[in-house]
């Protein structure tokens, strides 16, 4: 967590005092019982000490920690640290966060403080209910209806970005959680509910649309999920842990499945998960989608979403990515949907196994909801 410049004076104050007895940081490092380099650390301001440990860095100084305290000029205005924070910087907001070892910042432009703030009481009240409903299913609806917020603030901003760089860094910082929570691992515990918060965002932005055109999208559990499953004419067993969202439709009344969306933020271990079992879809005539935020960015002080899929093809030397080749050449989905507005879409005139689309949340009837109306068309045409 950053160190606020409260903190940073008074670790500074402690820097001189150190000098001023004649003690040296690897000196103070021996007394403490600690390993070489943290007193140089906190000194820096990189990392705050625990009050015990500076407490007992004062006595090694001899000095009284109320004299040490007492010293301070407290009327200087500070800011709370905290994983992600913003400031206003004319008409746009600069987001702050720690990235690895950055201190970085991503700007939203057009966006508000005010817009920030609303936000984040989005996420926090969903998760205070955690408290009240403890389980997975509090922290996925949080994580999903705040993210949906984003894009009903800022409807032209990069859904990508809203979600790596505002939302997965907002959900990691412990003060938007309940006090109760505050001993979990609130970055390992993301990758899992940032996995099912973003299938129910896929369900909550389409759903209504699709359903009113006969076509559900769902994320099944249990009994539902295994019938669903077992409707489907493949030449190999289907893990069910492995399904993301179903499409269904209704045939001679009853529910019927025609394909899987494969829900990612990023292509992380896609190859090892969700190939084979799209293989497997696509040969027995199933609709089999990749559905992406396309998330990825390297450490900086201003980090940039670029994704994964690259350039597309063009007249020039084809400098494609394996990744979009994996698409567009060998067709190991049958489309793929990314919503992250600096992935390239494959050119209209470009023959293609499966082609990438662009999308946000601007509206649910976009290319995503076409493409599955039309494989619901070629599915019961298919079974006529």
């Amino acid at each position: 967590m950053a160190v606020s410049e409260t903190v940073r004076s008074l670790l500074a104050r402690l820097k001189a005092l150190r000098k001023q007895a004649g003690v040296t940081t690897a000196q103070m490092d021996e007394r403490l019982l600690i390993g070489p380099g943290w007193t140089e650390r906190f000194e820096n301001g990189e990392v705050a000490p625990s009050i015990d440990l500076l407490v007992a860095m004062l006595n090694i100084l001899n000095v009284p920690p109320q004299d040490f305290f007492a010293a301070h000029d407290w009327d200087t205005a500070s800011r709370v640290p905290r994983e992600m924070w913003a400031e206003q910087a004319g008409k746009d907001l600069l987001i702050h966060f720690r990235y690895n070892d950055y201190d970085a910042e991503y700007r939203l432009k057009g966006a508000t403080l005010q817009q920030f703030e609303d936000v984040l009481r989005v996420l926090r009240s969903r998760l205070a209910g955690e408290e009240r409903n403890a389980g997975d299913a509090m922290q996925t609806d949080a994580v999903a209806e705040t993210f949906l917020a984003t894009t009903r603030a800022w409807p032209t901003a990069n859904p990508s970005d809203l979600w790596w760089f505002l939302v997965a860094r907002a959900y990691c910082d412990p003060f938007n959680h309940p006090a109760a929570n505050a001993h979990r691992d609130f970055g390992q515990s993301w990758k899992r509910t940032g996995g099912w918060a973003l299938e129910e965002v896929l369900v909550r932005h389409y759903g209504p649309f699709l359903r009113a055109k006969g076509v559900d999208i769902v994320v099944a559990k249990g009994e539902q999920k295994e019938r669903l499953l077992g409707q489907l004419r493949v030449d190999r067993r289907l893990e069910a842990a492995k399904v993301d969202v179903l499409l269904t439709g209704a045939r001679r009344g009853q529910e019927v499945c025609f394909g899987v969306v494969h829900v990612k933020a990023s292509f992380a271990e896609r190859r090892t998960d969700d190939v084979p079992l799209s293989q497997t879809l696509i040969r027995a005539g199933y609709t089999s989608p990749l559905w992406t935020m396309d998330c990825k960015s390297s450490p900086s002080a201003h980090p940039l979403n670029r994704g994964e899929l690259g350039v597309a093809l063009d007249e020039g030397p084809d400098r494609r990515s394996n990744k979009r080749r994996d698409i567009e050449e060998d067709g190991y989905f049958t489309a793929c949907f990314s919503y992250n507005s600096r992935t390239a879409p494959t050119p209209a005139d470009q023959a293609a196994r499966a082609r990438v689309t662009v999308c946000d949340f601007r509206r649910p009837n976009d290319g995503f909801a076409r493409y599955v109306l039309s494989e619901w068309q070629r599915f019961t045409r298919r079974e006529a």
